[in-house]
């Protein structure tokens, strides 16, 4: 066996080990060292970094604010301007409409004059001079024109210049102008059927009476014949058709039906108004004055126990704030001192205050009864009465003897017809048979055939209802059978009543939008199309008037009286609402439509700054804005069960998606020309988000910079030197135009 190697290993003494030990501890106590005053260099510079960070955070923001109350004040006072001028010319009109009424030399009076008027109305009561149908309706029209001048002024004239009484004297003139009227056309009527053996027919020897003027329609029948056979009758220039039972075929009755362009009883109606919810204050209950009593000597007591406490609290308080102080002036004197840079204080622009949202009351009548908010009178309301028929003059040798009526009023027939009728096989249980005279004494429902109006467009089944006068509301009661032709515009119904009767529709059929758009023409000139629920329409605008230019799918005939008639917005809304066109929703249609909850400030600013840029921009609805309020409902039930703040403005979304885009040719547009815009309380932006993209982001688009406003940005980012041109050259009546029609059909909330 070989001898072991004298260099082999040889076990380390403790002394060595120990020197090892040592020697590793202090290469590790080095080594932490370094990764102390590393990690401290980090964390300094990290804080460097982020103070660097926080600071140009700081300018960019204080930047942004200076930027935004640059542009936002440049756009207020453009925004002001254009009012101060518009204002300026509604008054300078208004002023030369008064001058223009008060030297009208045409014997009419002035109905916002109460002497003029309370003389005028006397006069005609107190008129017994015997007229003519044909000349009492003439001066009906006069009648009907000073209720309209009157409704006009109502509307036009501003708020802070028509006090209440103002309000009140015009309303209350406007109602016995309505009695005035009705009064006179039921004389006459009573004057014509007392002449109805003179006017009767050659053929069938009754009374058959119509005229027709451009704001009524009156037709008269009068049974003189006492003719069994007669069935039913038609009015040929109202085109109405009604049965005749054979009980009123056999006695002295008249039929008279007067169909006005007007409704003067809705107004009356509680439901004609929006109905808004009164927020109920909460009253606290005071306490008896014994308790209030009580109460105040123990909070004595209470505060004189405190008072020793408190003052030893206070120099406790005293001594160790005075301690902290001259530490912190130590502490000041041994660092050193840096130079602080005094932050700038950026004055913020101040958005206008969020209304508070408003609720709405709902309709609690009986199933029967209309609710006016959500049906809408058209064609007017007609008048389908059952008249006694005065005795007729009777001629004995050369006299003739006409019996005086008095009081000379109308007497109307109270007609119900028998809505529990006995059937057959009741009467032969009972033993009863029908006889002749139960047939005369039957009440059948008056079957109705009219031909509906020739200006007004029924897109569905009209609802027929009548007057209550109780009672002041429409009623559906009474009324079966209704069959509605669309080809031959005809619609009949059975109704158990006489009275005053009007058909209805669906105030909203229209409702929701698909979308919408509104395009430039040239300077001044613009194409607003809304694709609603069962029509498209186009409006074209020109300075401060519009017209209907197109109805698709097809053109109706119903509506040639309103097509491509340049009028102003308020004038237009009204023309179309006549006319069954309905687009327009009222303050509390959403109770009535599903709409997008936007921000009502952004949603107003949106429709301020497309009018200032329609010009030269062209705007359309886009999907994506109703995406987006998906995208805060889905986050909305994720956060549901967390306490958290209550959102002002009532949770409305506050961002709007749209598209926008430039066209200065009136040339075909493809889906890559338009961009998405978002605009919110304080930015508006252009998205990469597009119209036919997968999935819905925010990302900014590249090499775009967002804006206060939406009108900077149209002009600054995205319109060419022409399209700047058109947009300052604008004039602030096309402004105002395209505004009004936005506002009031309030397409971005009522576009699915």
């Amino acid at each position: 066996m070989p001898p072991k190697s004298a260099q082999g290993k040889q076990k380390l003494s403790k002394a060595e080990k120990e020197k090892l030990k040592a020697e590793e501890e202090a290469r590790r106590a080095e080594e932490e060292e370094e990764n102390r005053k590393k990690a401290l260099e980090e964390e300094k510079e990290r804080k460097v970094r982020q103070k660097e960070q926080e600071a140009e955070r700081k300018q960019q923001e204080n930047e942004e604010k200076k930027t935004r109350m640059i542009e936002m004040t440049q756009l207020d006072q453009l925004q002001e301007a254009n009012r101060e001028a518009l204002h300026n010319l509604h008054d300078e009109r208004r002023k030369k409409a008064k001058w223009a009424r008060y030297m009208r030399c045409d014997g009419s009076p002035d109905p916002t004059v109460p002497g003029e008027i309370n003389t005028y109305i006397n006069l005609r009561l107190e008129d017994n001079e015997v007229d003519s149908i044909e000349q009492v309706l003439k001066k009906c029209e006069l009648d009907s024109s000073l209720i309209n001048e009157l409704e006009y002024l109502l509307e036009d004239t501003p708020k802070e210049e028509l006090t209440d009484r103002d309000k009140a004297n015009y309303k209350e003139t406007m109602g016995e102008l309505q009695t005035l009227m009705k009064l006179k056309v039921d004389g006459a009527t009573l004057r014509l059927l007392q002449e109805a053996t003179d006017r009767a027919d050659p053929e069938t020897f009754n009374l058959q009476y119509a005229i027709k003027t451009d704001d009524v329609t009156l037709s008269v029948w009068g049974n003189l014949s006492k003719n069994p056979r007669i069935k039913s009758f038609e009015f040929t220039k109202q085109g109405l058709t009604f049965e005749i039972p054979r009980q009123q075929t056999l006695s002295d009755c008249a039929v008279r039906v007067l169909d006005p362009k007007y409704d003067h009883y809705s107004p009356t109606c509680k439901s004609f108004y929006p109905r808004q919810k009164v927020k109920e204050v909460p009253v606290v209950a005071e306490p008896p004055p014994e308790e209030q009593q009580e109460e105040k000597k123990e909070d004595e007591e209470e505060k004189k126990e405190e008072e020793p406490d408190q003052v030893e609290k206070e120099e406790t308080d005293l001594n160790a704030y005075l301690k902290d102080l001259n530490d912190e002036n130590k502490e000041e004197e041994e660092a050193p001192k840096e130079e602080e840079k005094v932050e700038e204080v950026i004055e913020e622009y101040e958005n206008p205050k969020t209304p508070e949202p408003v609720e709405w009351e709902d309709f609690e009548e009986d199933d029967d009864v209309i609710d006016l908010r959500a049906y809408n009178i058209v064609g007017g309301v007609f008048h389908f009465d059952l008249m006694q028929l005065p005795p007729q003059p009777k001629v004995c040798n050369k006299w003739t003897i006409t019996r005086l009526v008095d009081p000379p009023e109308i007497e109307y027939i109270d007609y119900v017809a028998d809505t529990v009728a006995t059937s057959p096989k009741e009467n032969q249980s009972s033993g009863n048979t029908p006889t002749q005279s139960d047939k005369r004494d039957e009440k059948p429902a008056i079957g109705v055939m009219m031909k509906l109006p020739d200006d007004v467009l029924f897109c569905e089944e009209p609802l027929v209802a009548r007057w209550d006068h109780k009672r002041k509301h429409w009623r559906q009661d009474g009324f079966t059978d209704p069959k509605y032709n669309e080809e031959n515009r005809t619609f009949s119904f059975k109704t158990a009543y006489y009275g005053n009767m009007a058909l209805l529709q669906d105030t909203h059929q229209n409702m929701p939008f698909q979308c919408w758009d509104i395009r430039p023409h040239k300077t001044n000139a613009a194409v607003f199309s809304i694709t609603a629920a069962i029509a498209e329409i186009e409006i074209e605008i020109k300075d401060a008037m519009c017209c209907l230019s197109k109805y698709k799918p097809e053109e109706r005939p119903e509506l040639d009286h309103i097509m491509n008639k340049w009028v102003t917005p308020k004038e237009l809304i009204k023309l179309m609402r006549l006319a069954g066109v309905n687009v327009f929703p009222a303050e509390d249609s959403s109770k009535y439509v599903s709409i997008r909850n936007k921000h009502p400030i952004i949603v107003d600013k949106l429709y301020q700054q497309i009018a200032l840029t329609a010009s030269s921009m062209a705007y359309a609805s886009s999907r994506w804005n109703n995406e987006e309020d998906e995208e805060e409902e889905e986050e909305g039930e994720k956060k549901e069960g967390e306490k958290e703040e209550p959102v002002v403005g009532g949770g409305k979304s506050e961002k709007v998606l749209f598209q926008a885009f430039e066209p200065l040719a009136d040339e075909p547009v493809t889906e890559d020309e338009w961009n998405i815009f978002m605009m919110t309380k304080t930015r508006t932006m252009v998205l990469e988000l597009k119209e036919d993209s997968d999935a819905y982001n925010e990302d900014i688009k590249v090499d775009s910079k967002f804006r206060s406003n939406l009108y900077h940005l149209s002009r600054e980012e995205f319109c060419s030197n022409e399209g700047q041109s058109r947009i300052d050259e604008t004039s602030f009546e096309f402004v105002d135009c395209v505004y009004q029609l936005l506002s009031a059909t309030k397409v971005v909330t009522y576009s699915l």
